[in-house]
């Protein structure tokens, strides 16, 4: 059951990749405002996170994004998953349709 902090974030498809940009916008606002958090978030090890963040100071994006995320509030689960060259992708709250 959805609580109050995060009713409003509601399972779609996105239409284009505006969509996708603001879904990543309003994931990390909600993330900064406390109700969020990553939940298969893992610490890199030195090596990993030096070649990650080498392949992203080069301009590299991945070719796709998936996200799990938490609301500390209710404890529902939300899934980020786009292809990052055409915006194609959902936000979805587990167990919706």
């Amino acid at each position: 059951m959805p609580c109050n902090e995060c009713q409003e974030l509601t399972s779609h498809a996105f239409r284009t990749a505006d969509d996708l940009v603001n879904a990543v916008r309003l994931a990390a606002e909600e993330i900064d405002r406390g109700v969020l958090a990553r939940a298969d978030a893992r610490n890199l090890a030195p090596l990993e996170q030096e070649a990650l963040d080498s392949s992203l100071a080069s301009g590299a994006l991945p070719n796709r994004l998936h996200y799990r995320f938490r609301c500390e509030v209710c404890g529902d689960l939300f899934t980020l998953a786009a292809d990052m060259a055409t915006g194609a992708g959902s936000w979805l709250r587990d167990g919706d349709p």
